[in-house]
């Protein structure tokens, strides 16, 4: 049985939503701040990265922005306080893609999101469902609790939404209980269509994950969605959920995803689950 430190541990790494949402959440990237893309690197649209809990853009997403900044792609990775409840960073970067695209005079931009960031990516392609147009072109989804994780065996019965965290679950912030399985957002999120209309996205996960569990809360079943596994075609690649970060196999599943013409390639390399 795991003990109460190791659950707080493991669920740190890894959101009852209170009070009203704000575009700018304190510790968060001033929007205004969000600069026009060099004018070298306008061919594509840009990508938006969005990090996991407790973390950043360089260790959630870092050999991806690097490759795509070698691919000459204009990359943005923005600050937010990953504690937060998740409609609240949700309306944050709904925001930010508003801000990108209106910079930019852009048509579309692609979205990469990591744990967390794979959640609230693709709550941020639904925020723009009709409009005449959807400015989110590609959702990368990596190691996302789609449909809430059960980690430690933790799982919430039905609450009624607005609910707060229950009694017994303290250490759990805003977001992190947001992600538990049966959290009144993800049952308010997965109520309707789970994907928007016109948008691709490639959900990626790996059986060896110990956030997200069980593993396939990390894909959705709907029409214009790929899912991967990792391991498929690849079973000496053991990545787990931190080590996915810098995995060579997960890194090009990303990179393929948003441009396979320039990725052709996916490695299958030999990984225990060091990052």
């Amino acid at each position: 049985m795991r003990t109460l430190a190791g659950i707080l541990g493991t669920l740190a790494i890894m959101g009852s939503s209170v009070g009203a949402a704000t575009a700018e959440p304190a510790g968060s990237t001033p929007l205004d701040t969000l600069e026009a893309c060099p004018a070298a690197s306008r061919a594509d649209p840009p990508v938006l990265l969005i990090h996991g809990t407790h973390a950043d853009v360089d260790t959630s997403l870092g050999p991806v922005r690097q490759a795509l900044l070698d691919d000459g792609r204009c990359v943005y990775g923005l600050d937010y306080d990953s504690d937060e409840s998740l409609p609240t960073s949700v309306d944050y970067f709904t925001a930010a893609v508003d801000r990108i695209i209106a910079v930019n005079q852009a048509n579309s931009l692609d979205l990469v999101g990591k744990s967390q960031g794979a959640l609230i990516a693709r709550a941020v392609s639904l925020q723009f469902v009709g409009r005449a147009v959807n400015p989110v072109r590609t959702v990368v989804a990596v190691s996302g609790p789609q449909h809430g994780t059960s980690i430690a065996g933790i799982r919430l019965p039905a609450l009624s939404s607005g609910s707060t965290v229950p009694q017994g679950l303290p250490f759990l912030s805003p977001a992190m209980f947001d992600m538990l399985a049966g959290s009144p957002y993800l049952a308010g999120l997965n109520s309707g269509p789970p994907v928007a209309p016109g948008v691709r996205y490639v959900m990626t996960a790996t059986a060896y994950d110990e956030i997200v569990t069980p593993y396939a809360t990390a894909f959705i079943d709907a029409p214009g969605v790929t899912n991967i596994l990792v391991q498929d075609g690849c079973s000496e690649d053991h990545t787990g959920h931190l080590a996915g970060s810098t995995d060579p196999r997960t890194v090009d599943l990303v990179l393929h995803a948003l441009d396979p013409d320039r990725h052709p390639t996916v490695r299958c390399v030999t990984n225990d689950n060091r990052k």
